[in-house]
């Protein structure tokens, strides 16, 4: 995503032109990493599947080329990266107590441990 905004003098340039390509391309892979995501059980797999989506998100924003879709792409991506490395610590606290990272086996965990 950061590296999108670097270059992204070079992409009103060339994005203008192929814009509606990227957004299609970086909508429909979103979808279908989301779709993934519902049949994933284990934890850390579901996040970093889920992070491949958001940034689907964060592209087709930057290729709206517009204030909005720059401003919420920036957003995404400073929420995902304070989201998804509090998700990976958890998943990792999880593990530890549990020995498991299977979504399965870790299933009612806030009766078993409200503290987490």
């Amino acid at each position: 995503g950061y590296g999108l905004l670097r270059v992204f003098s070079i992409l009103q340039i060339l994005g203008m032109q192929f814009n509606f390509i990227w957004i299609s391309i970086s909508l429909i892979g979103g979808v279908l990493v989301s779709l993934i995501c519902l049949w994933q059980m284990d934890l850390k797999a579901l996040i970093a599947y889920s992070s491949v989506a958001h940034m689907g998100i964060v592209l087709s924003g930057l290729m709206t080329m517009t204030y909005w879709g720059l401003n919420g792409s920036y957003t995404l991506m400073i929420a995902h990266g304070l989201c998804s490395s509090g998700l990976f610590c958890l998943a990792n606290i999880s593990y530890e107590r549990m020995g498991s990272r299977s979504l399965l086996i870790n299933k009612g965990m806030l009766n078993f441990m409200p503290s987490l």
